[in-house]
Parts: C-alpha cells; structure tokens; sequence
C-alpha cells in the first residue's frame, strides 16, 4: 500500500480526534478538501475512529517492547504462520511429473480412495439403522440388513454448507445439528445420524469457518463449540477483551511470514482472526501454525468417522474485475490442493503448497519443498474475504460520510495493489499436461472468496464425477433477498453446466429465482434431478455416464427465529446465537411437523443406488418423490412484494404439499424487521444499517492494522 495512501488516513484520523494528542505525528499530507471534510466530522465519528486506530497504535508499540523475538525466522514451517523450508515427502505412484497428480483420468487420490472406502466399511451399519427408523426396513428387498450388505448400494451423502459470514456458520454447523445423531431433537424427529453417515462435507467462505471448525475440532458437535469455543459475544475482528495482545500477535505473525519473503494481504490478517475463533486453544496451542493438513491427525480423521472435508476458493485472473460463474474452483482437501477444472485437471500433496515448482519438480536448492503455507488461518481467510465484498459495496456508494471516503481511498489503495486477494506460488507453472493446462505460465495463482462467482453454495466439488455421490444436502444461508437465500446459488451453478467445457458435468436445471419465490421453493426442502434424465444437463454427456446427485436443497427459513441476520454482524451473544442455531435444527427437522420426512429424506438418498442396484422404487418412495422433487413448473413473473416470511412452519410442510406460494407479506424490508415477528435480539432497520457501519469501521481498522503492518514492521 503506498505510503501516501498511509500517511493520509492517519493524518486524517489524527488531525481528527482530541482523543489522539498525545499521540507522536505521523507525517500528514492532506488536502485543503480533507481539511474541509475532517471539519464536518462528528465528535463521535472521530473518537469511533480513532479509538480503533489508536488501538492498533497501541498493539504495535507493545510489539516493539515485547514481541520483537516473534519476528525472528523460524525452523520449522509447524512453528508459527510463516512458511519454511522443509524436505520434500516421498512422491506415490500417482505422481508424475514430480509432484503433480493429474487428475483427467477422474480418478481420486490414494489417500482419499482409501478414506472413502474405510468410510462406507463403517457406515454399514448405521444405514441399516437409521433406514430402519425411518420405516424403510419393510420396503427394501430382504430388509435394510440386506440390502446395505453390498456397499455398492449404500447412499453416497454429501453435505454442503454455503458462505455468509458469521451467520453462515451458526446455520451451516446449526443445520448439521440437525443431522447429528448426538442431538436429541434430530433424534427424536428421525433426521439424527445422517451426518455420522455422510461421506463429504464442503464449504465455502463462512460454510469454510464451520467446515473447518467442526473437524478440526474433532467433529465436536456444534452445541459444545458454541458453548465452549467460538466466543461470539467478542467481535472477530475487535475482541472485547486483550486487544492489544489480539493485534500485536497478528501484527507479528504476518510481519514474520512477509519477513521470510512471502506476499501477504488482507486475508492473511482476516484469517488469522477467523483461526483466533474457530479453533481450540487447549488442543492447539500456537492457532495461527496450525495446517488445513493436520485435520488428519485428529481421532475422527484417523478411523474415518467424519465426512471427509473439503474447503473452496475462486480463481480471479489478471486484470479481472468481476468473478465469472465459470471460473476455476480451486480445492483444499486433506491431502491435496488443486482443481477438477478441464483447464487444469491436476493436484499436488496439499503440504507443499507454496512451493517454488516448475513442472512439477522443486526449484528450490537441494530440492527443498515449502510448507506450512496451508494454515487453517490462511485456507479460510482465502475463502472468505468478507472485507472485499464490503470495499465493493462501499466503492459503489455514493455517500459523503467521511469514514464511507476514506473506506473508498483505501479500497482503491487495496485494488491497486491486489491486496484483496491471496497469492499463492502456482504449483502447476510449466506444466502443460495434456495441452489444455491454461495456468501453465502463470507465477502465481490469485484466489479470492469462493462464492464471488455467485455459486454461493460448494456444489461443484460435490458433484465432480470421481467422487460419485447419490446426494447432496445444500444448506443455504446466502443473502439473497431480505437476508434470505433465494436460490441463486444454485440456480448460477446450473447455468455453470451449460458451459461446453463442463459437458462431462451432469447437474439438475434448477428454475429461476422469481419461480423460487412465487412458488416458495425457498421455504423448504425441494428435491432436484430426482429423474437423472429429465430436467438435467448434460445427462447424455457426463463423464462415464455418471448420474448427477440429486440435490436436497434446504433454505434458512424462520420456524422459530429470525435467522438472517446481516453478514456483516462480527458478533453474537449467546441468545442470538442459540436461536440461530435451534432455528437450523429446526429447518433440518421441518419443526417435527411431518412425520413421513425422514422417510422421504431416504427415499431421495436411496433413488440412485435403487438404479444402480436396478431395484424398483417402492411405492412409499415414489409418493415421496412427487411431493418433495420440483415438477418443472415455472412462473417467473416479478414478484411484487418483498420476500418476508413469518416466522413458524412454512406453508408448503404445514398445508402436506398442498400450498405451493410465496408466504404472506408480513412488513418486511430486508433489514430483519419483520412486523411483530421481530424479537428483541432480532436486528431491527437501524440495528442491520449500524452493523454495516460498524464493520466499515472494523474493515477500516483492518486496513490501517495492513499500512501499518507494512509501513511500519
């Protein structure tokens, strides 16, 4: 970030405020119209402001006096958030040239073939109990015991938990609850133990906090990480208490990583905030070192026992402004990093990530690899820069408020210097592969949040052909309407399948937003490509014939609280956060008020392995599927009102799929104020505008904690 660019915003902010007189000057090259404009300036908007920066001021200075030894190189790249040096590991058989796995043959790894294959092996079992609870066991040939003997014919589940911050964490890890057979509720209700069964679980930008809190914390359940760990009552980027510890430690850890020569940018100070959060203290001690690759070192990766996870992110070529929805997907798994993509196709061992490659083979002295790049802090802060869509949104704004100006001078300062992303050493340069390796002559590969293509819910690494699932469960808190998803994201990734180089990708149509709304498909679950050759694309040009998921979608609806709050809320209290959570396990539970829908849930998880198994569908299943699969009606007329369900069981479930409408208007405008429905921990109009202005503010302070972490360390 330039200099002038830094001396300007605190020049302003120390002309600014009283509150700061004491402070030592930093050099000042304002204008007279920055002048003018300091002196319009409210006395709150200047102690709001300088209080942050004077924070910030406060972090660095203790970190000269007392952190200094932080700063020092390190040994070992499990030592702290700066890469290092390391051997290379052995290279497998899958391997070649160097380190490069290709990936055409849509095949998976060693490692994750052998996960999966020990996952099914487990799971026997507990599919024959919960088929059995969810009165399938008299309908399957020779019973449930019988027909999942044979794992070729057990369901092949994926769950898929959609990006929007904070609060798509709490409803992605709520709804998980859900299906979590340790919940009494989803027990109860039928749906407890779908989650212990399912093979995959993806994310992406907050689904990507929850993805990775849940399993690298051992697959806790989502109660005891909201009691016990995630702390949302503290901001995540301003705690309410040890701030100055909180930004010294920050300061440290990227000055260390830029010391040892690395690029650094916004997500490496957000990430490191989301790591402070999500991940336990008393298990890892240093949180910023800790890997995206250690997960599989935790008891529930090590006998297979959790959904094998997998966290994206979106390519932003160079000089693109706007993400297209045909982007490269860019994949971090246990094992590896890389793309399905037919213009790369290919994946190295994710622990090497960082490392100087060309075709394949280290170009580091004596061979040497780079690891420690893959932290957990650096995996999710690259999937969700939720800074960057701030910046965006405020660079649009036409308003004159003074932080919204200088919000716009850093914004542009970020964008000139690709600050807003994260670079990484492309590990695929000089690889030209079978000729279609568009990256080949690229030094680095810039990744930004995964859902900037508007696929805002993880499908695509779901619905990849070598991974072959039945099902995926879609659990969408997007922000689409009114702070409600609308579908979008799965109506994007349709449109993603029409693209000639994706023919090999079979997908459900999935109908247009206004079709959602008018005939209130985001109000409950709606089954797509129950029919894996109607309403599907590229049904007769999929890879190896392979048979597209069917796709259970479930939208956030308020059965018991309104659970849309603003993305840009960075804290919750613990009532806020409970009712967001008990709503979710609500939306996977219908609120108990279908009895049959555990045993239609089955009937959508068994349909593919039934064809597979060229089992006819019973009777009981295809009532089932009637009711709850899209019939192909559209109705894409504009809706005339905004989008305001009342809270409580939604029409379509309460009416047993009669009712197929928008719901009723109930006053509400997008701000989480929906008429009498709104409680006292609901975000009124003023509440959701304050917590915009408050994570300007927040991203504000970010950015200078950035100038200073560069200028001054």
């Amino acid at each position: 970030m330039k200099l002038s660019i830094i001396t300007t915003l605190l020049g302003l902010v120390l002309t600014a405020s009283s509150a700061v007189q004491a402070t030592p000057a930093i050099p000042s090259q304002l204008t007279t119209d920055e002048i003018t404009r300091i002196s319009k300036l409210s006395r709150a908007e200047k102690l709001a402001f300088a209080e942050k920066i004077l924070e910030i001021r406060t972090a660095y200075e203790y970190e000269k006096q007392h952190g200094g030894a932080l700063l020092h190189k390190r040994a070992s790249p499990s030592g702290s958030f700066a890469p290092a040096n390391m051997a290379c590991p052995q290279r497998t058989s899958q391997q070649a040239p160097g380190f490069i796995r290709d990936a055409n043959t849509k095949q998976l790894s060693n490692g994750e073939a052998d996960y999966i294959s020990r996952r099914r092996q487990n799971t026997r079992s507990g599919w024959q109990k919960w088929l059995s609870q969810a009165k399938l066991d008299s309908v399957l040939p020779g019973g449930a015991s019988n027909y999942t003997s044979d794992t070729d014919r057990l369901p092949r589940l994926g769950f898929a938990l959609s990006g929007g911050g904070l609060r798509a964490m709490l409803v992605g890890a709520g709804t998980l609850q859900g299906f979590d057979g340790r919940n009494e509720t989803a027990n109860s209700r039928g749906t407890g133990g779908l989650l212990q069964l399912a093979e995959y679980v993806a994310g992406l930008s907050g689904g990507s906090w929850a993805t990775a809190s849940l399993s690298m914390n051992n697959w806790a359940t989502t109660q005891s990480l909201k009691d016990s760990i995630w702390n949302l009552e503290s901001n995540l980027v301003v705690p309410k208490d040890g701030k100055v510890s909180f930004y010294a430690s920050i300061l440290a850890a990227v000055a260390g990583k830029r010391t040892e020569g690395y690029q650094t940018s916004l997500t490496d100070y957000f990430g490191l905030s989301i790591a402070d959060k999500i991940l336990n203290g008393s298990t890892y001690g240093n949180k910023y070192s800790v890997e995206w690759s250690d997960v599989k070192n935790t008891s529930s990766f090590t006998d297979a026992s959790m959904p094998f996870p997998i966290i994206i992110a979106d390519e932003r070529e160079p000089d693109e402004l706007i993400i297209p929805r045909n982007t490269t997907i860019w994949e971090f798994n246990p094992y590896e990093f890389g793309s399905w993509n037919p213009n790369v196709s290919a994946f190295i061992p994710i622990e090497i990530l960082g490392s100087s490659l060309n075709n394949g083979s280290s170009v580091l002295p004596d061979g040497a690899c780079v690891g420690g790049y893959q932290t957990v802090a650096w995996v999710t802060g690259t999937s969700a820069t939720l800074f960057s869509g701030l910046y965006l949104t405020l660079v649009s704004s036409s308003s004159d408020n003074i932080i919204v100006s200088a919000l716009k001078e850093i914004a542009q300062a970020v964008s000139q210097e690709k600050n807003d992303v994260s670079l990484v050493p492309n590990p695929f340069y000089g690889y030209r592969g079978n000729g279609n390796v568009q990256v080949a002559d690229f030094r680095n590969i810039t990744l930004v949040d995964g859902g900037l293509d508007n696929e805002n819910v993880p499908l695509w690494p779901l619905v990849e052909p070598a991974r072959g699932l039945d099902a995926v469960i879609a659990i969408d808190s997007s922000a689409d309407i009114t702070n409600w998803p609308n579908a979008s994201a799965l109506y994007q990734t349709s449109l993603r399948a029409l693209y000639p180089k994706y023919r090999n990708y079979a997908f459900p149509r999935i109908p247009d937003t206004n079709t959602i709304i008018n005939r209130g498909l985001n109000t409950r679950p709606v089954f797509y490509g129950c029919d894996a050759s109607a309403n599907v694309t590229n049904s007769a040009t999929s890879y190896n014939e392979t048979k597209t998921p069917i796709v259970i979608y479930m939208p956030s609806y308020p059965y018991s609280a309104l659970a849309n709050t603003s993305t840009y809320k960075l804290d919750y209290s613990k009532r806020q956060a409970q009712g967001v959570i008990d709503n979710s396990v609500q939306v996977a539970t219908l609120g108990g008020a279908d009895d049959s829908w555990s045993t239609c849930l089955g009937c959508a998880l068994l349909q593919r392995g039934f064809e597979r198994s060229r089992t006819p569908t019973p009777d009981v299943c295809t009532t089932c599927l009637q009711k709850w699969c899209w019939d192909g009606v559209t109705n894409t007329t504009q809706p005339t009102y905004s989008y305001s369900p009342a809270i409580g069981v939604p029409e379509f479930v309460s009416s047993n799929g009669s009712l197929q409408r928008a719901p009723a208007y109930t006053g509400g405008n997008g701000s989480n104020s929906q008429a009498s429905d709104a409680s006292d921990d609901s975000d009124s109009a003023e509440n959701n505008t304050a917590h915009t202005t408050r994570a300007s503010l927040l991203a504000l302070a970010l950015s200078a904690l950035i100038a200073l972490g560069s200028y001054l360390l």
